[in-house]
């Protein structure tokens, strides 16, 4: 297997040192991409939100400090990623406003009631068939609920050497919208800033 497609692979669910590493490397790229995530989201106070894929948990982080009277929620299948999330947010773990899940989005049954705001940087990749994954977030949402994702251009993944290969599914901005639509989703919209800010209306 060659290097790229094993770097490939940690960045799909980190595991070991090299995780550890791109756990780092997670913190450092992601900010931006939550920063103006978390404003195009619009949360509301006493809104109830998932991060699917919460990583190194610094989106969690970032929005339990902005927004106090919000429930977060996350979900994310690296033991790693999960022991890194569940240390950075210990605090509002304990005072039970985190809620963070270890499992696949897909498969674990998450009864938490319907939530109003869902959102994703950097996972869509790894999902092979839109379908399961968008079926279950617009289960998962309320009546008007939103969901957001975030995506690098399809274009730029396979300039790159390390998001060529097979690990990565290169999804165009069109077959993300067809795909939302299919499952339900009334409206949708994106921008762009460096990769595609995505959101969804239920």
């Amino acid at each position: 297997m060659s290097i790229s497609k094993i770097i490939g692979l940690q960045f799909r669910k980190p595991v070991g040192v090299l995780g550890k590493i791109i756990a780092n490397l997670m913190v450092v790229g992601n900010h931006i991409f939550y920063k103006t995530m978390i404003d195009y989201l619009t949360i509301r106070s006493n809104d109830k939100i998932l991060e699917i894929g919460y990583g190194p948990g610094i989106g969690v982080d970032m929005i339990s400090k902005r927004f106090e009277t919000c429930d977060i929620y996350g979900i994310d299948f690296s033991d790693l990623m999960y022991r890194r999330a569940s240390k950075r947010n210990k605090q509002v773990i304990q005072n039970n406003r985190v809620h963070l899940l270890l499992g696949d989005f897909i498969d674990t049954e998450i009864n938490m009631g319907l939530f109003d705001k869902i959102f994703c940087i950097n996972v869509v990749y790894f999902w092979d068939d839109l379908h399961k994954p968008f079926s279950r977030v617009i289960s998962l949402l309320r009546d008007d609920g939103i969901f957001c994702l975030y995506m690098e251009k399809n274009d730029d993944l396979n300039k790159v050497k390390l998001t060529k290969n097979d690990i990565f599914n290169k999804y165009s901005i069109e077959q993300i919208s067809k795909a939302l639509k299919a499952v339900g989703f009334k409206e949708v919209d994106f921008f762009f800033k460096k990769g595609y800010f995505i959101k969804a209306k239920k």
